[in-house]
């Protein structure tokens, strides 16, 4: 293979055109000016003087668009572009140039396209990656500026950003973010979830990414409000509330911490919303807002709480913090999910100091009528967190779990140990007893 010819410095010679040319495309014509530059552009290529060509592309560009000729533009750019043994540097620095005059472009068919002429140039080439990234993305928000979100989000979703090596990962995540965005928006919640599972939630909590954090989980607790998840929006303001960030301002402190308070309790009882509501009742900050830790207080406490009492007090203090409580869509939904929640307490907290009860009594206790008590009891033995049977022609509720036949026997067999062990006992003593009295 020959090896490659030595580049040549064409650097004083484009210093000594560059200025003449300028003045030709002023005192005589564009075309003229142009077809100078293009045969400049050739002598510093086949030197292989890149630098300098790169510098001849720049002008290029730069003179056709402050004479407003952007058809010549966009022609001057795909020759540039197609240029035999063009190097990439140059493509790249054309392409950069054209895109630093798009905001100084006023006429809106004119700057879209100018983009696609740049989209085509881009497409397919590595080099030139992080240029398409941008162009695509001007382009979604030009589309979205008119309106049409489901082609913005199409356009977005183009770029497959976590197979871009150039993009540092903070960019990365912005992008991303703003795919998210767009599909709520669109309301395409899938793609949503597909998209979440490309950001690393552990590169979030680096230096740096405190307001994209925030920005993710706050986009994420839209798509758990839309699939009524209630247990991962409380973890999802509970991982805001932990951000340093918001633990700096008192004011977005207690903010989060209430909406994570609140959002917990609305979760259904399990291990893990147990833990979540116990470590902010624990939480030294909740002191500061006294009306939403005796509500976890209510939650934690094994007693019977009264719900006309709860929302009596609730009713005004919680949709003040928690829009979303006196939104007409949702209001209603939650504050009826929260009754719920305390229902569900309740029979927790009966189903553990009664074996058996009647109903009346145990739909007395609940304050609900008999059908809608059963209902309630129904679908935390469904859910299989409660255990109960119902005798309804005696109207008896048995919350006693029958004992399978291995472990009646090894109650049997720990009777009988513990049985034999105190008669033991009980015969050393009078023995004992014996031998005073003997020793007497």
């Amino acid at each position: 293979m020959p090896a490659r010819k030595e580049a040549e410095d064409f650097g004083d010679l484009v210093n000594e055109q560059l200025p003449k040319l300028l003045e030709v495309a002023q005192r005589e014509s564009l075309a003229a000016a142009l077809e100078q530059l293009f045969q400049l552009e050739k002598q510093t290529r086949n030197g292989g003087d890149y630098l300098s060509t790169t510098r001849v592309a720049r002008a290029i560009v730069r003179l056709c668009f402050d004479h407003k000729d952007f058809q010549q533009m966009n022609d001057s750019l795909v020759l540039i572009s197609k240029r035999r043994g063009q190097e990439k540097q140059v493509i790249r620095g054309a392409v950069q140039e054209a895109m630093s005059t798009l905001e100084m472009i006023d006429d809106l068919n004119t700057k879209l396209t100018l983009i696609a002429t740049l989209r085509n140039i881009t497409e397919g080439k590595i080099f030139a990656e992080l240029e398409r990234a941008e162009l695509t993305r001007l382009l979604a928000k030009i589309k979205e500026s008119q309106g049409d979100l489901k082609g913005a989000a199409k356009i977005l979703q183009e770029v497959q950003v976590e197979t871009l090596n150039t993009m540092e990962k903070k960019e990365k995540v912005e992008y991303i973010e703003e795919q998210m965005r767009l599909c709520l928006e669109c309301k395409d919640y899938i793609r949503v979830l597909i998209l979440s599972r490309k950001i690393n939630t552990a590169t979030l909590n680096t230096e740096g990414f405190e307001d994209l954090k925030v920005r993710f989980y706050t986009l994420m607790n839209f798509y758990h409000a839309h699939e009524k998840n209630y247990l991962e929006i409380a973890r999802g303001y509970q991982s805001i509330y932990n951000t340093p960030k918001i633990q700096a301002d008192e004011n977005d402190c207690k903010k989060y911490m209430k909406h994570t308070i609140v959002f917990g309790v609305l979760s259904p009882h399990t291990n893990d919303q147990h833990d979540l509501i116990n470590r902010f009742y624990l939480d030294k900050n909740t002191r500061d807002i006294p009306e939403y830790k005796a509500l976890l207080k209510h939650f934690l406490t094994m007693e019977i709480m009264r719900w006309p009492q709860i929302e009596q007090v609730y009713k005004e203090i919680i949709p003040r913090d928690i829009p979303a409580f006196a939104s007409a869509d949702d209001g209603k939904v939650l504050w009826d999910d929260l009754r719920l929640r305390a229902v569900q307490h309740n029979i927790r907290v009966i189903s553990r100091y009664y074996q058996r009860i009647s109903a009346s009594r145990f739909a007395e206790l609940l304050s609900l009528t008999s059908e809608e008590a059963e209902l309630r009891l129904s679908d935390l033995v469904a859910a299989g967190s409660t255990y109960a049977k119902v005798d309804r022609p005696k109207g008896i509720i048995s919350f006693t779990k029958p004992k399978e036949a291995t472990e009646s026997l090894n109650d049997w067999s720990r009777n009988v140990s513990e049985l034999l062990n105190l008669l033991e006992k009980t015969c050393h003593l009078i023995h004992r007893e014996n031998m005073v009295h003997g020793l007497q």
